[in-house]
Order: C-alpha cells, then structure tokens, then sequence
C-alpha cells in the first residue's frame, strides 16, 4: 500500500508521542472514562493518521452526501482513507412534518475541546424560515464491543453482521457508535473520529421550496469548518406519529428503567421515567402496551435443569395472584395503572398480555398462597385439570375487568414463538371459556400459527410465504400481518453493530411486502451497564433500541433510522392511496426494489434509500 508507505515515516515520530499523552477527555461535569476516550495504542495512531492524511483537524461528510450520511456508522478509529472531506456543500430534501437526519464527522491530531455545532437559521420563499434552533445535534458515543452467548449458539455472529467498518479499535476493545449522547460539546482526543448527528424537523406549517442557511463546526473555541446548508422542502406532508398506520410493536420492560435510573419499583420517581420512555415509543408510532399477567413470561431453560430469566432485570407480573387453597383470585391494580399511564403518553390503544404460554420452559404458575403468605411456583401439565382451572379462572376475571374498564375490545392475549401445536391447546380453552377472545390472540412466531393470530408477526425465516395475497386477505378480514428480526438474520438487522441503513430499510421491506409494520424485542432489556457492559446473553443490541439517558431515553442511530423508515412508509402509503390501483404503479414498485434491493447493509449502496424515497416524493407531488 503506497500511501501508508509515504505517510508513515512522516507521522511516527509524532504520534508515538501523541499515543503516549492523549487524556481523557472531560467537559464540564461530564466525565467520559468509557473506552472510547482511551489513549490509543501507537500502531492504532498510525493507522488512523493515515487514513486522515494529515496531522491537522479535519472534517468530513459520512459517504460523501450529507442526504445519506446518516445511513453509515462512522468507526471511531478509520483505517482507511477518509471519504467525504472534498464535500463543501450540504443538501437535503424533507417534507412538511417530519425528521431528516445527517452526519458530519471530526477528527485531529491533537486533542480537540468544546467540539460542537452551530445551524444557522435558513431562509425559504417568499422570507419564510426554518429556525436552527429547531435542529437538534447529538453525539455519537462509543460502547465497547463485546461476544454473546447467542454467538455461540444461534445467533449471527460480530463478523457475520459487521463488516469490520462499523466496528474499530485495538481489541482491548473494539469499540462502535451507537448511542446519541445529548450535551452541549464533547472534548475528542486525538487520532479518534468524533460524528455529530443532526436531526432537522420540519413544521408541519412550512412553504414548500428551497432553503439556505449555514452549519459551522467549532473546536477549541474556533469554527474549524462552514458548509452552506440547503433543505428543499416537497409540497408533502407526513402524518403525526399518533396517526401512523405503520403498525410498530416494540416490547418494552418497565423494571429496567428503575434498576438503570437507580430508583425503587414502583416508587413514584420510577412512574415519572416510565412515562418519559413511553413519550419516546410514542413519537415513532407505538401501537401496543405490552403487559405482563404472569411473573417473567421469558423464563428461559438453562442447562442442568435451572431457570433463569433470559433479560438481566426478569419481568414480574403486573397481575397479583393469589390462591386460598380452593379459588384463585386476581389484583389488575398495577395493570391498570400501567395501561392508564401509556395512554396518556400516546401508546396504544391495543394492549398485549403475556403470557398464558411459558417461553422454552415448563408450564407454571406463579402465586401468593394465602394460608401461609409464600410465593408458590408449581409445575403443571399443559391441558391439564390445574392448568385449566388457573387459566379458566384468570381469563373469566380478565374479561369480567376489561369489560368494566372499556379495554376488552383493546385486549390481545399475547405469545411468543409457541409452536402451533401448543397454540391449539391454548386456543381451545380460550374458545371454552372466553371466546370473546378468539380473535384477539397475538403470535409473534412461526406462520404455522398463521391460523390462530389475528394478530401475527412472522419471523424471518418464514416471511417468504407470507405472500402479499396472504397479507392483503388477512387485512380484508380485519388481522393484522407484521414481521420480526432479533439475533438473526444477519441482515437486515438493528444491532448495535448492524450497517445503519438496515434500520432505515425495515419499514421498506414491509412496504415491499404488502405488510402492516414492523415488532422488535426489545425496546430497553439492557444489562446492569450497557455503556460499558452492554452484553447479556444477546448479541450486542438486540435487547435494546435506545440506552438509560439522564432523565429518560438516550436515543440511537438504530432508533432514528428506524422512525425515518417509518415515515418513508407513511409516504408510500399515501401514494398507493393517491394512484388507488389493484396493483403498485410501475414507478412505486421500482422505487421499493431499488430501496430493498441487497439487504446486506455492508454492501448496499447508501444511495438507494434516497433515490427510492425521491420517486415516492416526485409521485406524491406530481
């Protein structure tokens, strides 16, 4: 390689020095100790010089287009040569009511200070403005990189999802961007790429055409670099999240948030963060409270016969039951109060309740024995007279509350990968004893269930043969057909690790597949420290979709990507209303096979997304 061989005498003498010297970086109370802030080692340091080039600070746009610059992780520490530094002009389209995203990145060969960025207001027709304090920027953070026990059984592995790009480092850890830390500046040491997300929203109100501002970048006290910015806004427009017909299910555990946030279960501080992170689900659209009605629905066989939770914080039951030796008896009162508080931060309105089926484990029950005052936890036969007759009585009370409450019609019993022949046993009794129910059951699993759910999400194994006829006859009937990626496939995905355009491309596979939306598990099962022990059992992220902020949310680029997929949705929906056909118009089904076209983001070409979206735009205002 005849670059590195030139460069390389040049920057040793240099760097060694830099390697041996770079600090921590601090800024203001904020002290950053995670390993992304770490000295680098000095063959790390030649590396990464260069691939800048040159020992001065410099800027870049991710993939050279600051449309698509936000569809590519940038590593922390480049090994090849910078891509997007010749860029000296920033374009975006938009359209009214919705959040575009874009990347400029950082780098020096000294330690950099107070690293921020500057929007100017821009100017449209007619004198009209888009305020640049409206634009949100965000930094991009770095968790280590670390293998899962998944890897080794079952799920894809670091190598399988990442193509080395996203993730960098000296092993001692590799490191990769991921969280959005929200602050006003971040110091970045030297030889280390710092990224700076910005998320532009568009009034609902805004004129459409063109318009012109500035972004500045500063360090040090000093503007390091100034683009002229252009936005051109479409006469379109996407709905509120409250009104999105994309059909997002993303399954949340509240218990999490209280051992993240250091409060106690259940205190009121910990209702005051629950309702923070349910503002957040509901900006992208969330369509279900997910609830618990027995204790740790995920209990998870491990070897040797012992159980344990497959989430670091098990779930408990939302539901209080309680046996006096010849009835059970059921307390909803912290259900409700759940199901109430999602409300009113927007969720909703259909509830989920797991789970009447164990996950890879034994059929149990989990109660208070009255007469004594213990926690009981009994083995019983699937079909079996006490299972029955606990799940008899569970589903008569359930209905007799949901009745009083007005939350029947709302209500879906919810499973999770339970074979069909199990779902059967399930659905028996629930036709027996409260077929109110029989068209109100939720299958996150195989299409063999297809039957049984009204409400089905297909793994991805089986999406193939959820034809869009299948799709389309379930619609008419009124069922809802979504799909589901978690440690597997490779790709497309939304791992930590995942290329980002992955996460950008979910709701176009949908869209694609004439399918409603889009379940993920899970919103927020994070370990005890995800920033620095981010591994559980799961490969990387695929427990979690945002990390424990301050106060509430810390978002990711998985979960911006995945809202302005879901918008992208929206559009095309609005579309196929607009040409009302038996049949996609030539243009749309071009426009969603250009956006789906290789589902391995380490080898898509950025640009498809961008040029899908603009033939939906152009079809939309044309």
């Amino acid at each position: 390689m005849g670059r590195t061989s030139s460069l390389l005498a040049g920057f040793v003498a240099g760097v060694v020095v830099a390697a041996s010297t770079t600090a921590i970086a601090v800024t203001g109370t904020n002290t950053d100790t995670g390993p992304d802030s770490k000295a680098t080692t000095t063959w790390l340091t030649v590396k990464v010089a260069d691939a800048m080039g040159t020992r001065d600070t410099i800027t870049w746009v991710p993939t050279g287009s600051f449309a698509g610059s936000a569809e590519e992780r940038v590593p922390r520490y480049p090994m090849t040569a910078i891509q997007g530094q010749d860029t000296k002009e920033l374009a975006l389209s938009a359209v009214r009511n919705e959040q575009v995203s874009a990347q400029l990145a950082i780098a020096s060969g000294h330690d950099l200070g107070n690293v921020k960025a500057v929007v100017g207001d821009l100017t449209g027709p007619g004198g009209a403005k888009l305020s640049g304090d409206d634009t949100r920027v965000r930094f991009v953070k770095y968790v280590p990189v670390q293998r899962s026990k998944s890897e080794v059984d079952w799920s894809a592995t670091i190598d399988q999802v990442s193509s080395g790009k996203e993730v960098s480092g000296d092993r001692n850890p590799d490191v990769v961007g991921d969280p959005l830390e929200e602050r006003s500046s971040v110091d970045v040491p030297a030889y280390a790429a710092q990224p700076l997300w910005f998320t532009f929203h568009i009034p609902e109100k805004a004129r459409p055409g063109t318009y012109r501002g500035t972004v500045k970048v500063d360090a040090d006290g000093r503007t390091q670099a100034s683009y002229p910015l252009t936005i051109e806004v479409a006469d379109a427009s996407a709905p509120d999240s409250d009104d999105y017909g994309f059909f997002l299910d993303v399954w949340a555990q509240p218990e999490t948030i209280a051992q993240a946030h250091g409060v106690k279960l259940w205190s009121d501080q910990h209702w005051k963060l629950i309702e923070a992170y349910n503002r957040d689900l509901a900006t992208r659209g969330q369509k279900v409270i997910n609830t618990t009605i027995v204790d740790n629905p995920w209990h998870h066989q491990w070897s040797l016969g012992t159980r344990e939770s497959q989430t670091a914080t098990p779930y408990s039951s939302m539901v209080g039951w309680t046996w006096n030796g010849k009835t059970f008896s059921f307390d909803f009162a912290r259900w409700d109060r759940y199901v109430r508080a999602a409300r009113r931060a927007g969720l909703g309105p259909d509830i989920g309740a797991f789970s009447m089926l164990a996950f890879q484990d034994k059929e149990h029950l989990t109660y208070t024995d009255t007469r004594t005052g213990k926690s009981v936890y009994e083995n019983v036969d699937l079909g079996g007279d006490r299972w029955r007759e606990a799940w008899g009585a569970f589903l008569s009370a359930f209905e007799k509350h949901l009745k009083a409450k007005g939350w029947l019609e709302d209500t879906w019993l919810s499973f999770d990968e339970r074979p069909i022949d199990t779902m059967r046993v399930v659905k028996d009794l629930v036709h027996e004893v409260a077929p109110v129910f029989d068209d109100r059951i939720s299958v996150a699993g195989s299409i063999s269930t297809e039957g049984v759910a009204s409400n089905l999400s297909v793994d991805w194994g089986g999406i193939g043969a959820m034809t869009k006829e299948k799709a389309a006859e379930r619609r008419a009937a009124g069922k809802i057909t979504t799909f589901y990626v978690y440690g597997s496939p490779a790709h497309p995905n939304t791992l930590a690790y995942s290329p980002a355009v992955e996460s950008r491309m979910l709701p176009w596979i949908s869209a694609q597949r004439n399918l409603d939306g889009f379940l993920r598990w899970s919103y927020n099962s994070w370990t005890r420290d995800p920033f620095t022990q981010p591994v559980h059992i799961f490969t990387q992220g695929d427990e979690y979709l945002v990390y424990p902020g301050k106060d509430g949310p810390m978002s990711s680029i998985r979960w911006e990507q995945l809202k302005e997929g879901v918008e992208d949705y929206e559009l095309i929906a609005q579309l196929r209303k607009k040409e009302a056909g038996d049949a996609d118009s030539d243009a749309l089904a071009e426009a969603l096979a250009t956006a789906t076209r290789n589902l391995d983001g380490r080898t898509k070409d950025v640009t498809d997304i961008e040029t899908a979206r603009a033939a939906v735009v152009k079809g939309l205002t044309s």
